[in-house]
């Protein structure tokens, strides 16, 4: 062989397993039209790997000189779909392969190591010969075997039904009588093990029936589609799960199942036939490995959505599931809807379904915004997308107001701060989307929603120095609690509107309640005498409203709200110095269990 064969074994396959071995024989025999395979074992026990021998007979149609000068050069395969790296694997675990076949009147053996260079031996004969091929794999090279199962007939019984069921699927729908039998020959009985001398067939009468279906989509025109074939059974008291792509008469395993999607008891088994799958197999035939104008998640989409569709229909469990998924996504993310792979919605992971459906959701916002002009069908799709944005944005609120609501006497004045405002953060114009999301304004008022805080730590600190009373309380951060949102930067523009929130510490003392108000007053004059392009303060106090302050607060003609929990109001306000009346609306909300007030 013209390669450093060891090299090339490595590369090509890095992660091999004895069973391949078995599996590449195979291969070449069915390729090769054979009805008739036997795969013999021998070893003297399982602890002596070196004594293991296999011996694999066929009836197909030998190495003449076209399969021979294939079989000679790697990498040169009978046609798209082979590899021509197969044999390879034979190496990786057998210092000596020795081939004996017959056809037609010849006779050709030749001996397969790594220093095989194309050389054989051919015999001729008078009179026509059967047709038959023996490889015989000896000297073991490894230190051990892994598996049992790698050598016992009643394992390798299911491992190649379910690697070959394509080809031999294939057989049996055109009436191909096959027999593949395997055999064990060992001196060593381990019962605990199953493992012991013993043979088993293989027939079509093993393979499962299948039913069929045909995927049209799209994206998938120029294939001709996709055939899925499939069996479901139920009451096998063991979940068995195979999802697979028929690759050069192989499977090639495709996950689109999560196991717990799956009742307990019920089995699994499809299969997807398509010429989009020709060659695209890697060199271990291990996993699929898709051209370039082929997308993986679309495809993955297609078979998850013909799969879902089947198993909701034929698995009563997995359809009501569907609609219980379905009916949770209704409620928790209502302006998903539409986006959601309906038919597969119960058979995948939940957090999968939601970012297809989101990044869904922003490929059509995409498009929209990167539209240049809006006709008829864009711009209804605007409208749809505004109304969903608008439907998130009130999810969010929600969230936070229930936030607000479970606040009780054990949160701290900062809590309630960052709640309403993040403490030290600065938002800026060109980042008012995040603003809106994150600056919660609205929960005093909607007119709000558009303010920012343009106020970095240190310029907050030397506003709030400017307004700091004598008697302040000062709260865990060494200074008063106060929230301040300006609808523009006091230093950039001529004229601003200022939202105040002041948190209050918790406390049933009548006297520094209700001297609260006139240190509301109080601040209010320094903030606008510190900042005198000021044109309206909206003040808010956030402290403990018992029924005394009601009371109090009422005598003193403030205006109760409409509103869960005590809620006041009263017009006042603030003069200049030049004289200019500031108006300053006052509003006192209770600090526990409070529950925004709307005005509009």
């Amino acid at each position: 062989m013209d390669i450093e064969t060891s090299s090339a074994i490595k590369f090509f396959f890095p992660n091999p397993s004895l069973v391949q071995v078995l599996f590449e024989a195979l291969a070449n025999a069915l390729d090769a039209g054979a009805a008739e395979v036997t795969i013999r074992i021998k070893i003297d026990g399982f602890s002596a790997p070196e004594t293991l021998r296999f011996t694999i007979t066929d009836n197909g149609g030998g190495f003449d000189d076209a399969s021979f000068d294939r079989f000679c050069r790697l990498l040169k395969p009978r046609d798209a779909d082979h590899k021509g790296l197969g044999r390879l694997v034979y190496l990786n675990y057998f210092d000596r392969v020795e081939v004996d076949s017959t056809w037609a009147n010849k006779r050709r053996t030749f001996l397969f190591s790594e220093q095989f260079r194309g050389v054989s031996q051919i015999e001729s004969s008078t009179s026509p010969r059967p047709h038959i091929t023996r490889l015989t794999f000896s000297q073991f090279n490894g230190t051990r075997i892994k598996s049992y199962d790698d050598l016992k007939p009643g394992a390798l019984k299911d491992r190649i039904i379910e690697q070959f069921l394509p080809t031999l699927y294939d057989l049996k729908r055109r009436s191909v009588d096959f027999l593949i039998r395997l055999e064990l020959e060992t001196d060593e009985q381990k019962d605990k093990k199953d493992f012991f001398s013993t043979d088993e067939l293989i027939t079509p009468d093993d393979l499962p029936n299948l039913k069929s279906v045909h995927i049209a989509d799209p994206t998938l025109d120029a294939f001709d589609g996709i055939e899925m074939l499939y069996q479901i059974r139920s009451g096998m008291g063991q979940r068995r799960i195979m999802t697979a792509a028929s690759i050069d008469g192989r499977t090639i395993p495709i996950n689109l199942i999560q196991p717990n999607s799956i009742p307990a008891d019920h089995s699994v088994l499809c299969l997807f036939f398509s010429k989009l799958f020709s060659g695209t197999a890697d060199t271990a035939r291990q996993k699929l490995v898709l051209p370039d104008n082929i997308s993986e998640s679309d495809l993955r989409r297609v078979l998850q959505g013909a799969l879902g569709k089947v198993l909701s229909e034929e698995i009563e469990q997995i359809g009501e599931r569907n609609e219980e998924t379905k009916e949770k996504f209704e409620d928790t993310f209502p302006h998903l809807l539409g986006y959601f792979d309906e038919a597969a919605v119960g058979l995948i992971d939940k957090d999968e379904a939601l970012d297809t459906a989101q990044r869904r959701f922003f490929k059509d916002q995409k498009e929209v915004l990167q539209a240049r002009e809006l006709d008829d069908e864009t711009y209804e799709k605007s409208l749809e997308l505004s109304s969903r944005s608008l439907t998130e944005y009130i999810l969010y609120r929600d969230l936070i107001i229930r936030r607000m609501k479970a606040m009780t006497a054990e949160n701290t004045e900062a809590e309630i701060h960052n709640l309403i405002v993040p403490r030290y953060h600065e938002f800026k114009q060109e980042g008012l989307v995040e603003g809106i999301y994150r600056n919660n304004a609205w929960l005093l008022d909607d007119k709000f929603m558009s303010f920012q805080t343009i106020l970095s730590e240190k310029r907050m600190d030397e506003v709030i120095d400017a307004i700091r009373l004598s008697d302040d309380g000062i709260g865990d951060s060494g200074r008063p609690d106060i929230a301040m949102i300006f609808s523009a930067d006091p230093a950039e523009v001529p004229q601003v509107d200022v939202v105040v929130v002041e948190i209050k510490r918790r406390t049933n003392d009548e006297k520094e309640n209700t001297n609260a108000v006139n240190q509301l007053l109080d601040r209010a004059q320094k903030l606008v005498d510190h900042c005198p392009n000021i044109q309206r303060i909206w003040y808010y106090a956030v402290l403990e409203v018992d029924d005394v302050l009601d009371r109090r607060l009422q005598q003193m003609k403030w205006a109760p709200l409409f509103s869960i929990g005590k809620v006041f109001y009263q017009d006042f306000e603030t003069r200049r110095p030049d004289g200019q009346i500031i108006p300053t609306p006052l509003s006192e909300t209770p600090s526990a269990g409070i529950t925004p007030s709307w005005r509009s």
